[in-house]
């Protein structure tokens, strides 16, 4: 009886999931059957991350979609593609997202040479000097 009763909240956790994605979430049906717990885990996790006030929803959903864009997971990144359409959010908007993401992670190339460039101009410094 009690195996039931989880089974229909977990059933409702995936409707409201699925209402939010505009379709199934398959991943977390998948993990339903798996393992319930971390359904929830992952629900109670999400709304803990964007319980916050101070960031409109909107602008949440377009931060999600750009760190998922820089990590490269694909599935996430087609999930809040099609969550930020189903909630109005235009296509424009959602590019300028991506080409943002694409401007920050290529900076961080350079970014991540600080070092190499400081020994390549320092080098050039002495050199001159010579």
């Amino acid at each position: 009886m009690n195996d039931q009763k989880n089974k229909t909240t977990i059933a409702q956790l995936l409707q409201t999931m699925a209402n939010e994605l505009g379709s199934e979430p398959d991943t977390m049906k998948a993990l339903s059957q798996l393992n319930e717990k971390a359904v929830f885990e992952h629900a109670a996790n999400k709304q803990f991350a964007m319980s916050g006030e101070k960031i409109p929803p909107k602008y949440k959903l377009l931060i999600s979609l750009a760190v998922s864009a820089a990590l490269g997971i694909e599935h996430c990144i087609d999930t809040y593609t099609r969550v930020a359409l189903h909630q109005g959010i235009s296509k424009e908007e959602i590019v300028e997202s991506l080409l943002i993401t694409r401007f920050v992670k290529g900076t961080t190339v350079l970014g991540s040479a600080t070092n190499a460039l400081q020994i390549m101009a320092k080098k050039e410094i002495s050199k001159n000097k010579i």
